[in-house]
């Protein structure tokens, strides 16, 4: 038995579940006993925890306040304990127990807050790839362009909203008093990307979300064209597209490189 290691294990359990400690594994003493010192740590590592949590979740925690944040956190270390070497990954369930969790599960705009907020973590540490380009796409013959697939630039989202999260979050942004968020007549898509070092999201038009959409699938962008037509007021679907795709090259949504459909 290695009594170093022993000891970092009973340390480890104490401060991350409260487990007991053999009595005189720690010296007791003044000015600070034993149990004082321990409870610095226990204390210390759930502060840092729910401080990772309101710096991911900031309009969560704006809503909720800080008490009801903290008392938030508090349940949701002790049901989903950190299992990761990095804090980024802590807040990844959130979403879930927000939904399952009895004291939560009434205000489902509370989860639909946690995703909303969540994806636009996963867009801002997204990697980061060589675009495509106008430029890049000049060469490709007429004929082989239906035959095209385009890869999607990681970090890009489209996110179902029903609820209005995106309005509380520029409250948020700007300053002004925050609402909770209020349940939308209509699903609407949400598209979330970055562009450089700054996240954006924006609603999409029913065309748009249908052949961005199809695009995410892997499907050939004459493929995409005819989910835009079924769907689209604009009867030249072609043009519709180009027009799409010139968008979303300027947002840098699509990276290198394309190729033809097999």
């Amino acid at each position: 038995m290695n009594a170093l290691a022993d000891f970092q294990r009973a340390l480890a359990g104490h401060v991350l579940t409260g487990e007991a400690l053999a009595p005189g594994l720690i010296v007791d003493g003044d000015p600070f006993p034993a149990a004082r010192r321990l409870a610095v740590y226990h204390s210390a590592y759930r502060l840092r925890l729910t401080e990772a949590l309101a710096a991911d979740f900031p309009l969560l925690c704006g809503l909720l306040g800080e008490d009801g944040f903290a008392r938030l956190a508090a349940d949701y270390i002790a049901a989903c304990p950190s299992r990761s070497f990095t804090l980024r990954d802590f807040g990844h369930a959130l979403a879930d127990f927000l939904a399952h969790h009895e004291r939560y599960r009434r205000r489902p705009w509370l989860r639909a807050t946690a995703i909303f907020e969540w994806s636009l973590l996963a867009a801002f540490d997204a990697a980061d790839v060589a675009h495509l380009r106008m430029a890049d796409l000049a060469g490709v013959p007429p004929a082989q362009f239906p035959r095209l697939r385009f890869r999607i630039a990681p970090g890009v989202q489209v996110l179902r909203l029903r609820w209005n999260v995106p309005q509380a979050w520029r409250a948020l942004q700007e300053g002004t008093a925050l609402e909770p968020p209020q349940r939308l007549p209509a699903g609407v898509d949400c598209l979330i990307w970055r562009r450089e070092e700054r996240v954006y999201f924006r609603t999409l038009p029913l065309d748009e979300a249908a052949l961005l959409k199809a695009l995410m699938k892997g499907r050939s962008f004459a493929a995409g064209c005819g989910a835009l037509a079924r769907v689209g007021v604009d009867a030249d679907a072609g043009r519709r597209a180009a027009e799409l795709l010139t968008t979303w090259l300027a947002d840098t949504l699509l990276a290198m490189p394309c190729g033809n459909a097999e």
